[in-house]
């Protein structure tokens, strides 16, 4: 007997490749994974449950390779994306406080081991951020964010002296380690700033960063090279910002959950899906990260279809 909980088709949020044209949407029924590529001008009905869903867990093996297990209880979660059960299991939170405690499992050490990169990452609304990516990761990691510019700024051989660093530059630079996927949202359709204003904010607090790192004696001893390296933005990226610059940009006005939404795909930042409903129509941005944890039925829209009437107008 198969029980509905077991053949739900979970939405894992959008994934990237440098190597691929187009981001895909990752979707999970049981142990079996699917992607559905989110190429531009691709027609799509997407029908949204309404309740989260734990998403399971991660293991590291040996060579710092990892592992994604189901929830093997299938439980419904309020917050988050982890029942406590799976928060229990999943090894890589111990990537986040090994600087500070010297605590992982052996395939998380060997993560760890690989050369890593600081950077300093701003977003439409102004907020930059510093944070660390491992070099296998170095360009997805950005894409994965919805970062509008970044800089990298520093290498290192290992994670944990790039971690060192990053926690160096939160308290003696000021720039903060997260930033909310909402407001990430709310910059690109708010129109605070232009993409020449975010530059030299980017700029500013990344010549600040190398200028305190620089400072540092001995960390040529550590193997950490500073740096000044653009990071570069997909096409598919690149339109997004593009709208967001010349203010062409609108918040997706409708129910998202518990629903079923036609839309074509225009382009894609981080978690978020720039859609229109056809020629001529507005184009808007949905946070795709309210997919995430839910259950989600994807099916190709073929023909024309209407845009429902917006609040806005």
């Amino acid at each position: 007997m198969v029980f509905a909980s077991e053949v739900r088709q979970l939405c894992h949020g959008i994934s990237f490749s440098q190597h691929e044209p187009e981001p895909t949407l990752r979707l999970r029924r049981g142990d079996e994974w699917s992607n559905e590529p989110l190429r531009a001008n691709r027609s799509l009905s997407l029908t949204v449950g309404e309740q989260k869903f734990c998403l399971g867990y991660i293991t590291m093996n040996a060579d710092g390779s990892r592992d994604n297990h189901p929830c093997p209880k299938h439980k419904a979660v309020r917050t988050g994306t982890q029942c406590d059960f799976c928060q229990r299991r999943d090894q890589s939170k111990f990537m986040h406080h090994f600087h500070k405690t010297g605590e992982a499992p052996a395939g998380m050490r060997t993560y760890l081991e690989q050369p890593h990169f600081l950077y300093v990452a701003s977003f439409a609304h102004g907020a930059t951020k510093v944070g660390t990516t491992s070099v296998q990761s170095k360009w997805s990691r950005l894409a994965q964010q919805g970062v509008v510019v970044a800089r990298y700024v520093a290498g290192a051989a290992d994670g944990a002296a790039i971690r060192v660093l990053e926690d160096l530059v939160t308290e003696h630079v000021g720039l903060g380690q997260q930033v909310r996927q909402k407001s990430k949202i709310k910059g690109l359709t708010s129109w605070e700033l232009n993409l020449d204003g975010l530059e030299k904010i980017n700029q500013s607090s990344a010549n600040q960063t190398r200028e305190f790192l620089a400072a540092q004696r001995g960390l040529e001893t550590y193997g950490i090279e500073v740096l000044d390296q653009r990071w570069q933005q997909p096409d598919y990226a690149q339109a997004v910002i593009e709208a967001w610059d010349i203010r062409s940009l609108h918040p997706w006005d409708q129910k998202i959950v518990e629903t079923t939404l036609k839309l074509r795909i225009r382009g894609v930042l981080g978690q978020s899906l720039m859609v229109d409903s056809g020629p001529s129509t507005t184009l808007r941005l949905i946070d795709a990260a309210e997919l995430k944890t839910r259950e989600l039925k994807i099916a190709e829209e073929l023909g024309d279809f209407q845009e429902a009437q917006s609040a806005l107008f």
